[in-house]
Protein backbone atom coordinates (compact mmCIF):
# COMPACT_ATOMS: atom_id res chain seq x y z
CA UNK A 1 0.00 0.00 0.00
CA UNK A 2 1.33 3.42 -1.04
CA UNK A 3 0.91 6.36 1.37
CA UNK A 4 2.17 9.95 1.71
CA UNK A 5 2.72 11.59 5.09
CA UNK A 6 4.74 14.31 6.76
CA UNK A 7 8.11 13.15 8.06
CA UNK A 8 8.75 13.07 11.80
CA UNK A 9 11.96 12.95 13.85
CA UNK A 10 11.75 9.18 14.08
CA UNK A 11 12.34 9.04 10.30
CA UNK A 12 15.73 10.72 10.64
CA UNK A 13 17.95 7.64 10.34
CA UNK A 14 16.04 6.17 7.40
CA UNK A 15 16.13 9.49 5.53
CA UNK A 16 19.89 9.74 6.10
CA UNK A 17 20.31 6.21 4.71
CA UNK A 18 18.26 7.15 1.65
CA UNK A 19 20.46 10.22 1.12
CA UNK A 20 23.67 8.20 1.50
CA UNK A 21 22.63 6.02 -1.44
CA UNK A 22 22.63 9.12 -3.67
CA UNK A 23 26.24 10.35 -3.90
CA UNK A 24 26.89 13.61 -5.77
CA UNK A 25 29.18 13.84 -8.77
CA UNK A 26 30.02 11.81 -11.86
CA UNK A 27 33.83 11.76 -11.52
CA UNK A 28 34.52 12.29 -7.86
CA UNK A 29 31.44 11.07 -5.96
CA UNK A 30 30.79 12.60 -2.55
CA UNK A 31 28.11 11.86 0.03
CA UNK A 32 27.15 14.22 2.83
CA UNK A 33 27.63 12.85 6.34
CA UNK A 34 25.44 14.48 8.96
CA UNK A 35 23.47 13.50 12.01
CA UNK A 36 20.33 15.54 11.37
CA UNK A 37 18.45 15.26 8.09
CA UNK A 38 16.08 18.02 9.23
CA UNK A 39 18.71 20.74 9.81
CA UNK A 40 17.80 22.51 6.57
CA UNK A 41 14.15 22.60 7.60
CA UNK A 42 15.13 24.55 10.71
CA UNK A 43 16.78 27.25 8.58
CA UNK A 44 13.39 28.15 7.08
CA UNK A 45 10.37 29.32 9.03
CA UNK A 46 8.03 27.25 6.85
CA UNK A 47 10.02 24.12 6.02
CA UNK A 48 8.28 20.78 5.51
CA UNK A 49 9.28 17.23 4.52
CA UNK A 50 6.85 14.80 2.87
CA UNK A 51 7.72 11.14 2.43
CA UNK A 52 6.24 8.40 0.27
CA UNK A 53 5.97 4.92 1.78
CA UNK A 54 5.13 1.57 0.29
CA UNK A 55 4.49 -1.34 2.63
CA UNK A 56 5.97 0.70 5.46
CA UNK A 57 9.25 1.43 3.60
CA UNK A 58 10.30 4.98 2.65
CA UNK A 59 10.62 5.05 -1.15
CA UNK A 60 10.69 8.79 -1.80
CA UNK A 61 11.05 12.18 -0.13
CA UNK A 62 10.41 15.77 -1.11
CA UNK A 63 11.32 18.66 1.18
CA UNK A 64 10.29 22.25 0.59
CA UNK A 65 9.85 25.62 2.26
CA UNK A 66 7.46 28.50 1.63
CA UNK A 67 9.26 31.84 1.76
CA UNK A 68 8.74 35.52 0.96
CA UNK A 69 11.24 37.01 -1.50
CA UNK A 70 11.63 39.95 -3.84
CA UNK A 71 10.52 39.53 -7.45
CA UNK A 72 10.88 42.63 -9.58
CA UNK A 73 11.27 44.66 -6.40
CA UNK A 74 7.94 43.42 -4.98
CA UNK A 75 7.22 40.94 -2.19
CA UNK A 76 6.20 37.52 -3.52
CA UNK A 77 5.46 34.15 -1.90
CA UNK A 78 7.41 31.28 -3.50
CA UNK A 79 8.35 27.71 -2.62
CA UNK A 80 11.86 26.31 -2.57
CA UNK A 81 12.46 22.54 -2.79
CA UNK A 82 15.71 21.29 -1.31
CA UNK A 83 15.34 17.55 -1.65
CA UNK A 84 13.60 15.32 -4.17
CA UNK A 85 14.78 11.74 -4.40
CA UNK A 86 13.56 8.21 -4.66
CA UNK A 87 14.79 4.87 -3.40
CA UNK A 88 17.01 3.05 -5.93
CA UNK A 89 14.24 1.01 -7.55
CA UNK A 90 12.16 4.19 -7.97
CA UNK A 91 14.94 6.42 -9.23
CA UNK A 92 14.76 5.66 -12.95
CA UNK A 93 11.38 7.26 -13.40
CA UNK A 94 8.63 9.05 -11.54
CA UNK A 95 6.31 6.06 -11.86
CA UNK A 96 4.84 3.94 -9.07
CA UNK A 97 3.69 6.80 -6.94
CA UNK A 98 6.42 9.42 -6.95
CA UNK A 99 4.28 11.63 -9.15
CA UNK A 100 1.67 11.42 -6.39
CA UNK A 101 4.29 12.74 -3.95
CA UNK A 102 4.98 15.69 -6.26
CA UNK A 103 1.24 16.34 -6.69
CA UNK A 104 0.78 16.37 -2.91
CA UNK A 105 3.52 18.99 -2.56
CA UNK A 106 2.11 20.98 -5.47
CA UNK A 107 -1.33 21.07 -3.84
CA UNK A 108 0.17 22.34 -0.56
CA UNK A 109 2.29 25.10 -2.10
CA UNK A 110 -0.61 26.19 -4.32
CA UNK A 111 -2.81 26.47 -1.21
CA UNK A 112 0.04 28.41 0.44
CA UNK A 113 -0.07 31.03 -2.33
CA UNK A 114 3.27 30.26 -4.02
CA UNK A 115 3.77 31.87 -7.43
CA UNK A 116 6.26 29.13 -8.34
CA UNK A 117 8.50 26.46 -6.88
CA UNK A 118 12.25 26.42 -7.56
CA UNK A 119 15.31 24.35 -6.77
CA UNK A 120 18.95 23.88 -7.80
CA UNK A 121 20.04 20.87 -9.87
CA UNK A 122 23.60 19.95 -10.91
CA UNK A 123 23.99 20.49 -14.66
CA UNK A 124 25.26 16.96 -15.30
CA UNK A 125 22.64 15.30 -13.09
CA UNK A 126 20.56 14.25 -16.07
CA UNK A 127 18.11 11.99 -14.18
CA UNK A 128 17.15 14.86 -11.83
CA UNK A 129 16.95 17.32 -14.73
CA UNK A 130 14.65 14.90 -16.56
CA UNK A 131 12.42 14.60 -13.49
CA UNK A 132 12.29 18.40 -13.10
CA UNK A 133 11.42 18.77 -16.79
CA UNK A 134 8.68 16.13 -16.54
CA UNK A 135 6.95 18.11 -13.80
CA UNK A 136 7.08 21.28 -15.92
CA UNK A 137 10.16 23.05 -14.55
CA UNK A 138 12.33 25.30 -16.72
CA UNK A 139 15.86 26.65 -16.34
CA UNK A 140 15.67 30.21 -15.00
CA UNK A 141 19.42 30.75 -14.58
CA UNK A 142 22.68 28.88 -13.99
CA UNK A 143 25.38 29.30 -11.39
CA UNK A 144 28.91 28.07 -10.87
CA UNK A 145 30.67 26.67 -7.83
CA UNK A 146 34.41 27.21 -7.75
CA UNK A 147 36.13 24.58 -5.58
CA UNK A 148 39.75 25.08 -4.54
CA UNK A 149 41.91 23.25 -2.02
CA UNK A 150 43.10 25.10 1.05
CA UNK A 151 46.84 25.59 1.29
CA UNK A 152 49.41 25.49 4.10
CA UNK A 153 51.39 28.64 4.76
CA UNK A 154 51.32 31.82 6.78
CA UNK A 155 47.72 32.95 7.31
CA UNK A 156 47.50 36.75 7.02
CA UNK A 157 45.03 38.52 9.26
CA UNK A 158 41.66 39.42 7.78
CA UNK A 159 38.91 41.38 9.52
CA UNK A 160 35.71 39.26 9.67
CA UNK A 161 33.63 42.41 10.33
CA UNK A 162 31.44 40.59 12.85
CA UNK A 163 31.63 43.47 15.35
CA UNK A 164 29.80 45.77 12.94
CA UNK A 165 27.69 43.11 11.23
CA UNK A 166 24.50 45.16 10.89
CA UNK A 167 26.34 47.92 9.04
CA UNK A 168 28.06 45.31 6.84
CA UNK A 169 24.75 43.67 5.95
CA UNK A 170 23.23 47.07 5.14
CA UNK A 171 26.18 47.71 2.81
CA UNK A 172 25.78 44.29 1.18
CA UNK A 173 22.02 44.77 0.78
CA UNK A 174 22.65 48.02 -1.08
CA UNK A 175 25.15 46.28 -3.38
CA UNK A 176 22.86 43.32 -4.07
CA UNK A 177 19.84 45.48 -4.73
CA UNK A 178 16.33 44.16 -5.36
CA UNK A 179 17.30 41.12 -7.42
CA UNK A 180 14.92 38.17 -7.77
CA UNK A 181 14.80 35.54 -4.98
CA UNK A 182 16.51 37.84 -2.50
CA UNK A 183 15.03 37.64 1.03
CA UNK A 184 13.07 40.73 1.96
CA UNK A 185 15.95 41.57 4.29
CA UNK A 186 19.44 40.04 4.28
CA UNK A 187 19.56 40.59 8.03
CA UNK A 188 17.37 37.48 8.50
CA UNK A 189 19.88 34.92 7.15
CA UNK A 190 22.99 36.82 8.26
CA UNK A 191 21.93 37.54 11.83
CA UNK A 192 20.61 34.01 12.21
CA UNK A 193 23.86 32.65 10.79
CA UNK A 194 25.89 34.69 13.27
CA UNK A 195 23.64 33.60 16.15
CA UNK A 196 24.12 29.92 15.31
CA UNK A 197 27.87 30.33 14.74
CA UNK A 198 27.65 29.48 11.02
CA UNK A 199 28.76 32.89 9.70
CA UNK A 200 32.55 32.84 9.69
CA UNK A 201 32.89 36.44 8.57
CA UNK A 202 32.58 39.02 5.80
CA UNK A 203 36.06 39.45 4.36
CA UNK A 204 37.23 42.29 2.13
CA UNK A 205 40.34 43.66 0.42
CA UNK A 206 40.40 47.32 -0.65
CA UNK A 207 42.81 49.27 -2.82
CA UNK A 208 42.01 52.82 -3.79
CA UNK A 209 38.51 52.85 -5.27
CA UNK A 210 38.55 49.11 -5.91
CA UNK A 211 37.51 46.34 -3.52
CA UNK A 212 36.47 42.69 -3.40
CA UNK A 213 34.56 40.89 -0.66
CA UNK A 214 32.90 37.57 0.18
CA UNK A 215 30.91 36.21 3.09
CA UNK A 216 32.27 32.94 4.52
CA UNK A 217 30.07 30.26 6.08
CA UNK A 218 31.16 27.29 8.18
CA UNK A 219 28.67 24.42 8.37
CA UNK A 220 31.25 21.76 9.27
CA UNK A 221 29.55 21.17 12.63
CA UNK A 222 26.43 20.11 10.72
CA UNK A 223 27.86 18.08 7.87
CA UNK A 224 31.01 17.02 6.05
CA UNK A 225 31.54 15.51 2.63
CA UNK A 226 32.91 11.99 2.27
CA UNK A 227 34.58 10.75 -0.91
CA UNK A 228 33.13 7.41 -2.05
CA UNK A 229 34.56 7.22 -5.57
CA UNK A 230 37.49 8.86 -7.36
CA UNK A 231 39.05 8.37 -10.83
CA UNK A 232 42.38 6.56 -10.92
CA UNK A 233 44.07 9.64 -12.40
CA UNK A 234 43.22 11.72 -9.32
CA UNK A 235 44.31 8.91 -7.02
CA UNK A 236 47.71 8.87 -8.73
CA UNK A 237 47.92 12.66 -8.59
CA UNK A 238 47.12 12.54 -4.87
CA UNK A 239 49.88 9.99 -4.28
CA UNK A 240 52.28 12.44 -5.91
CA UNK A 241 51.10 15.73 -4.39
CA UNK A 242 49.88 14.83 -0.91
CA UNK A 243 53.28 14.04 0.67
CA UNK A 244 54.71 17.32 -0.65
CA UNK A 245 51.61 19.27 0.45
CA UNK A 246 52.65 18.75 4.07
CA UNK A 247 55.59 21.10 3.49
CA UNK A 248 54.81 23.10 0.34
CA UNK A 249 51.86 25.31 -0.67
CA UNK A 250 50.35 22.62 -2.92
CA UNK A 251 46.76 21.39 -3.16
CA UNK A 252 45.95 18.20 -1.32
CA UNK A 253 43.80 15.56 -3.06
CA UNK A 254 41.33 13.82 -0.71
CA UNK A 255 41.41 10.04 -0.44
CA UNK A 256 38.46 7.69 -0.87
CA UNK A 257 36.71 7.32 2.47
CA UNK A 258 38.11 10.58 3.79
CA UNK A 259 35.86 13.31 5.19
CA UNK A 260 36.10 16.86 3.91
CA UNK A 261 35.34 20.12 5.71
CA UNK A 262 34.16 23.03 3.54
CA UNK A 263 34.37 26.79 3.94
CA UNK A 264 31.59 28.14 1.72
CA UNK A 265 31.78 31.60 0.15
CA UNK A 266 28.67 33.51 -0.87
CA UNK A 267 27.83 37.04 -2.02
CA UNK A 268 31.10 37.74 -3.86
CA UNK A 269 31.35 41.40 -4.87
CA UNK A 270 33.94 43.13 -7.09
CA UNK A 271 34.06 46.89 -7.56
CA UNK A 272 36.50 49.08 -9.47
CA UNK A 273 39.08 48.37 -12.16
CA UNK A 274 41.12 46.14 -9.83
CA UNK A 275 38.15 44.32 -8.29
CA UNK A 276 38.69 40.94 -9.95
CA UNK A 277 42.42 41.00 -9.13
CA UNK A 278 41.57 41.74 -5.50
CA UNK A 279 39.03 38.89 -5.45
CA UNK A 280 41.71 36.48 -6.63
CA UNK A 281 44.09 37.82 -3.95
CA UNK A 282 41.36 37.51 -1.31
CA UNK A 283 40.77 33.87 -2.26
CA UNK A 284 44.50 33.18 -1.97
CA UNK A 285 44.54 34.62 1.55
CA UNK A 286 41.45 32.67 2.52
CA UNK A 287 43.05 29.44 1.28
CA UNK A 288 45.74 29.72 3.94
CA UNK A 289 43.48 31.06 6.63
CA UNK A 290 41.01 28.22 6.03
CA UNK A 291 43.78 25.61 6.09
CA UNK A 292 44.97 26.92 9.45
CA UNK A 293 41.40 26.55 10.77
CA UNK A 294 41.02 22.92 9.64
CA UNK A 295 39.15 23.31 6.34
CA UNK A 296 40.01 21.15 3.32
CA UNK A 297 38.08 22.85 0.52
CA UNK A 298 36.83 26.36 -0.24
CA UNK A 299 33.76 26.66 -2.44
CA UNK A 300 32.52 29.93 -3.93
CA UNK A 301 28.99 30.25 -5.36
CA UNK A 302 28.08 32.82 -8.04
CA UNK A 303 25.46 33.10 -10.79
CA UNK A 304 27.04 33.09 -14.24
CA UNK A 305 25.37 36.36 -15.28
CA UNK A 306 25.87 38.08 -11.92
CA UNK A 307 26.98 41.70 -12.49
CA UNK A 308 28.58 41.87 -9.02
CA UNK A 309 31.34 39.33 -9.53
CA UNK A 310 32.64 36.73 -11.96
CA UNK A 311 34.39 33.46 -11.18
CA UNK A 312 38.09 34.36 -11.47
CA UNK A 313 40.49 32.18 -13.41
CA UNK A 314 42.32 30.33 -10.66
CA UNK A 315 44.55 27.24 -10.64
CA UNK A 316 44.09 24.63 -9.29
CA UNK A 317 40.34 24.77 -9.58
CA UNK A 318 37.24 22.71 -10.19
CA UNK A 319 34.13 24.49 -11.41
CA UNK A 320 30.75 22.80 -11.04
CA UNK A 321 27.65 24.02 -12.89
CA UNK A 322 24.13 24.12 -11.48
CA UNK A 323 20.78 25.15 -12.94
CA UNK A 324 18.05 26.92 -11.01
CA UNK A 325 14.87 25.15 -12.10
CA UNK A 326 11.54 26.97 -11.77
CA UNK A 327 8.12 25.34 -12.05
CA UNK A 328 5.18 27.79 -12.31
CA UNK A 329 2.31 27.34 -9.83
CA UNK A 330 0.12 30.44 -9.68
CA UNK A 331 2.17 32.47 -12.17
CA UNK A 332 3.60 31.49 -15.56
CA UNK A 333 6.35 34.11 -15.38
CA UNK A 334 9.95 33.12 -14.61
CA UNK A 335 11.75 35.39 -12.12
CA UNK A 336 13.70 38.09 -14.01
CA UNK A 337 17.48 37.87 -13.88
CA UNK A 338 19.83 38.40 -12.15
CA UNK A 339 18.86 36.01 -9.36
CA UNK A 340 20.07 35.99 -5.76
CA UNK A 341 21.60 32.82 -4.28
CA UNK A 342 20.52 32.41 -0.65
CA UNK A 343 22.96 30.56 1.65
CA UNK A 344 19.96 28.72 3.13
CA UNK A 345 19.10 27.29 -0.30
CA UNK A 346 22.36 25.43 -0.89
Amino acid sequence: MFTIREAVREDNEELLRLEEKSPQGTGISIVIDRDDYFYRSTLHANGKVLIAEEEGKIVGVMAYALKDVLIGGEKERVAYFYDLRGEVSYRRSMKRGLFRLWKAVHAEIEAGGAAFIYGHVKADNHPSLNVATKIGARIAASFSVLSISTLPGKAEELDPHLDDLEAEVDRLEELVGERSLRPLSLKEPYMRGAELGYLNGIYRLEEGRSFAQVSAWDLSRIYRGRVVRMPITLRLLGALLNPAAKFLPLPRIPKVGEKIAYLQLFDPVCRGKDGERLLKALLARLQRRAHANGFDIITMFVYQDDPLAAIPRFFPQKVLRYHTMVRPVLSEELPPRPLYLDIRDV
